[in-house]
């Protein structure tokens, strides 16, 4: 009895792996539609800016490398040597991750139900 219910945990978890691979994976291609979007229709026309960046998901973890500029174009205001400067701010960054994570939070907490289960069973069998 005690290995049937291992067997079980094992098949639960490796669904669950499945899953949150899945979910990672749409949003980071959600999320590089979105910032590419966003980016056009604010006129970033140098291919760095679409080019050096990239999100990777390996082993249940989303990686997004980008350049300092994506960063820096994000905030509102920089410091200098006369005090706060503020500067147009382009919301390329922040906005979209953030906004991208609390999806991916929502999804891993309430998007794993039975349905999905065997959704993801048929689909990998």
């Amino acid at each position: 009895m005690r290995s049937l219910e291992d067997r079980e945990r094992l098949s639960d978890d490796v669904l669950k792996g499945r899953f949150t691979t899945q979910v990672l994976k749409e949003e980071s291609e959600n999320m590089d539609q979105a910032q590419e979007s966003l980016m056009a229709r604010r006129g970033f026309r140098s291919q760095e800016f679409y080019n050096d960046r990239s999100y990777q998901v390996n082993s249940n973890t989303l990686e997004y490398t980008h350049l300092g500029r994506h960063r820096f174009v994000d905030m509102r205001t920089r410091d200098s040597k006369d005090g706060k400067k503020r500067k147009k701010s382009h919301p390329i960054h922040n906005r979209i991750l953030f906004g991208h994570a609390n999806n991916i939070i929502k999804q891993l907490h309430f998007g794993f139900t039975n349905a999905v289960k065997e959704k993801l069973a048929k689909d990998f069998s």
